[in-house]
This record gives C-alpha cells, sequence and structure tokens, in this order.
C-alpha cells in the first residue's frame, strides 16, 4: 500500500482572485468542474409536490425538467460550482464559481489561454465548455481513454477507468465517500478537499500513463 499524498490547496470565490491565481501556472494543469443543476434543491422539490397535481401540458413538461434535473443534465440547466486546478499530485485551486457572470469568464480563460489541459471523462467537462462558449480549448488529453487503451477487456467491470477507483489507494479514504453533489454550500471543507484531490488525482495518473507510454515506446 503506497502512502498516502496530502493534498494542498488553496481557495478562491471571486472573479478578480481566481484569475490572479490562474497567470502563474504551469503549462500542463489538471481542469475538472464541479456541476449542479441550476434549479435549487427547493425549486425541486416544489416541482416535484407539483407534478402530483393535474397540470396543463406545458407546466407538466417543465415541472419535469426542473425536478429530474442535477449536475448530469445538459449545460443549458446546469451551472459550474466549482473549477478545479491540479497543478501536480498533491497541489490544486479550487475556485468557487458564485454566478454565472463568473463561470463565463472562467470559461473564456479556458479556450483563450495556450495551456495543455488533462481531463478525466473530458466529455462531460468539454461539454460544459463547449455549449457555453462554442469553442473547445486548444490543447486537452482525456486520461480515462488513455487509461482505457492500457486497461484493456472485454468485460467492462475489468476494465473500470473512474479516477477514483484508478487513483483511490494514493489518498485519503474519504475521497471515495462524498455523500452526494447537491449541497449548497459550496465552500464546504469537506466538499472543496474532495474537489482538490480530484485534480491532483489527475496529474499523478497522468504521469503514470506517460510513464506506461514511455515504458511500450521500449518494447
Amino acid at each position: 500500500m503506497p502512502e498516502r499524498i496530502k493534498v494542498d490547496y488553496k481557495v478562491y470565490s471571486t472573479t478578480v482572485s481566481a484569475l490572479e491565481a490562474l497567470k502563474e501556472l504551469p503549462y500542463t494543469i489538471a481542469l475538472d468542474f464541479e456541476v449542479q443543476s441550476l434549479y435549487s434543491n427547493s425549486d425541486r422539490i416544489e416541482a416535484k409536490e407539483l407534478l402530483k397535481q393535474e397540470l396543463d401540458r406545458p407546466t407538466e413538461r417543465f415541472c419535469k425538467l426542473v425536478a429530474e434535473s442535477n449536475g448530469l443534465s445538459y449545460p443549458s440547466i446546469t451551472k459550474i460550482t466549482h473549477m478545479i486546478i491540479g497543478i501536480d499530485e498533491s497541489t490544486s485551486i479550487v475556485i468557487v464559481i458564485s454566478n454565472l457572470q463568473m463561470e463565463k469568464v472562467l470559461l473564456n480563460w479556458i479556450v483563450s489561454v495556450k495551456h495543455h489541459f488533462l481531463l478525466h471523462n473530458a466529455s462531460f467537462d468539454l461539454k460544459q465548455v463547449y455549449v457555453k462558449t462554442g469553442k473547445f480549448p486548444e490543447h486537452y488529453d482525456d486520461t480515462q481513454l488513455l487509461a482505457k487503451i492500457f486497461i484493456n477487456h472485454a468485460d467492462t467491470w475489468k476494465a473500470n477507468t473512474q479516477l477514483k477507483v484508478l487513483m483511490g489507494q494514493y489518498y485519503t479514504p474519504k475521497w471515495t465517500n462524498i455523500e452526494g453533489y447537491d449541497n449548497e454550500d459550496l465552500k464546504d471543507e469537506a466538499f472543496l478537499r474532495y474537489s482538490a484531490i480530484d485534480g491532483a488525482a489527475t496529474m499523478l495518473l497522468w504521469k503514470q500513463l506517460q510513464e506506461e507510454v514511455e515504458i511500450k515506446k521500449g518494447d
């Protein structure tokens, strides 16, 4: 069992402080988002209650959309609550995004800078970027797809490339036991720590994958 890695992270919660922190970064960095429904928890509870009543068709459809929405819904009805930048295997930046204007500024930063972004399951995070900006980052890699190449097996359960499955042994067990993603306290310490580990773990996985690439080159 490897020694557990402690992740140091800094939290920023304003647009100005976040952009300042993003000025001095290495070329290759991990990128991850935490996402929630655009509708609050109370909105969704109310929508579920309304669906118990007789409603006209348009109202019923809207209530279903609200009631069933979550962080995995289409980006037009979600909001990014945290943007995580992994700097290395033990260091991350966590940006708390409190409004849609701040989200817009940070997404535009992503598609305008020259960094090499590493994303684990890029199809999820980059959908947020593309739908909301119409652009992709210039240079990015998906660590989940690369891991899938090396862990190639016909039985899906033997080729599980979820980040916590691959990297859980390196970090605190609490990382894999997050209770949910709907906590409206965006500065909850446990969730900030969880998010920070996502970024750091992606950087460690990338390092390991590059080592594997070099080994394959020598075969």
